[in-house]
């Protein structure tokens, strides 16, 4: 309800299709005039140096929901301190609610408390996923890395796309994104269910795999429920932190991939697939299981709390063997990551979980401490880099270790939000009717012929 001048009016309650479907036309007139307009318009001069360098800096993807700028991400021109201010909470949550982050970056509006709850709510009846899936997830050996037996999962889910099933109809290109949005509503809570059930398998017995979900719950209460920690409002609270920070991060590694494959009308559940594939490189989504392995090691070699002499120590090793030092600086942005304050925030708010390891304990104390004692140190002993400023990376995995993630399971927590934020993106490309991407390549004798 709103209150205009004393007086009580209603507002609408729209449903997540209503609200894109509302926006489409300005955006659609928007992409035909770019089109029609300015499409001989340089927008950037490309450098031989970008090709050689994986086309670093050149602004050749579309991108609906957020562009990544220097100072971090701005998704539809907010930063994410704004939409830590705006963005509605869930009851009895302090952090921003995955679903309003999810309905944000659809629409570019945010919701009512009342669309958010029935947005929630449509998410949680779309939360079992098909029975085939579920018992191919059952069959697999848990001895099957977690990350690999989501993709798995995800390719049997492909036989049940909505998207598909409109193709081999005939459906109307206009109505293409009703179907992915279909799709992807599904797999915003159901790929979150499979991957409880893929860790209820690994490391549970099956225990919890099947109990009953809360239907007036959000995602995150629903994940915790399925792993065995209802009632943990710690670990729930983290998942929701996480999910909100991660889900969208503009045409990185994983999203570009997944941005790649879907434009050749790759079904969503294949498309996640693919993402998730490129996110187990170390030089992305991977480098939060390596800083963590490295924040282990030097956990226990230095203990929790070191001078900062015996930290410089350990690190001029490192370099000296002509390794980097996982958790800092980053490819584009050269200031502090602005997700890493509502991460800090969260563990100074917080004692170390009663679950806790004394390892783990350590680690959470040792990268507290690292996080302003580090980046001095590369600043003098690697003049070169452009940042050395921590990443996200530096604390993202020893938190969830912390609370009783194994590391093998971790990317899984970080493949859920990145699918979420991913799909906004996928059923934006369809309303929009981009092409297939592309590019052209180009021989390095070919460059030289050139020069």
């Amino acid at each position: 309800m709103a209150t205009t001048s004393g007086h009580i009016t209603s507002q609408p309650v729209r449903t997540i299709f209503e609200a894109i479907e509302a926006r489409l036309p300005s955006r659609l007139e928007l992409f035909s005039r770019l089109a029609k307009q300015y499409s001989d318009v340089t927008l950037h001069n490309m450098t031989v140096g970008q090709v050689l360098g994986g086309m670093r800096g050149l602004p050749c993807v579309l991108w609906e929901v957020s562009g990544t700028e220097k100072a971090g991400i701005r998704y539809h021109g907010k930063s994410l301190k704004e939409l830590l201010e705006i963005l509605p909470r869930w009851r009895g949550s302090e952090q921003i609610s995955p679903e309003a982050m999810i309905w944000y970056l659809y629409t570019g509006t945010v919701p009512t408390r009342t669309e958010l709850e029935v947005f929630a709510a449509d998410l949680a009846r779309r939360a079992e996923p098909p029975v085939e899936v579920e018992e191919f997830c059952d069959s697999l050996s848990p001895d099957i890395a977690s990350a690999t037996q989501l993709m798995m999962c995800l390719s049997v889910w492909g036989n049940h796309s909505k998207f598909s099933a409109a193709l081999v109809q005939g459906a109307p290109r206009a109505e293409l994104w009703r179907h992915a949005l279909e799709d992807a509503l599904d797999s915003h809570s159901c790929t979150s269910v499979i991957s409880a059930r893929i860790y209820a398998n690994k490391y549970r017995d099956g225990r919890d795999r099947t109990t009953p979900l809360n239907p007036q719950g959000d995602i995150a209460e629903n994940f915790a429920i399925r792993m065995g920690r209802a009632g943990d409002h710690d670990f729930t609270e983290l998942i929701r932190m996480y999910w909100s920070l991660h889900m969208d991060h503009g045409a990185n590694v994983s999203a570009h991939t997944m941005r790649l494959s879907s434009s050749a009308w790759t079904d969503p559940y294949l498309t996640l697939a693919s993402g998730l594939i490129a996110g187990t490189g170390i030089l992305h989504a991977g480098a939060i299981s390596q800083a963590l392995r490295y924040n282990q090691a030097m956990a226990a070699a230095l203990g929790p709390e070191p001078s900062a002499q015996a930290v410089e120590a350990y690190i001029c090793r490192t370099l000296e063997k002509g390794l980097v030092v996982p958790g800092y600086g980053h490819a584009l942005l050269r200031d502090v990551d602005p997700r890493l304050e509502p991460i800090t925030r969260f563990i100074n708010s917080r004692p170390v979980p009663a679950s806790a390891s004394g390892e783990q304990g350590h680690m959470l104390r040792l990268i507290g401490r690292n996080s302003t004692i580090v980046p001095e140190i590369l600043r003098r002993r690697v003049p070169r880099m452009k940042s050395t400023a921590p990443n996200v990376d530096s604390l993202s995995g020893c938190l969830m270790y912390a609370h009783g993630l194994e590391i093998d399971f971790i990317l899984l927590v970080m493949g859920c939000s990145r699918g979420m934020g991913f799909m906004t993106q996928y059923v934006w490309d369809r309303a929009l009717g981009l092409a297939i991407e592309r590019p052209l390549s180009i021989t390095m004798d070919q460059i030289m012929a050139k020069m």
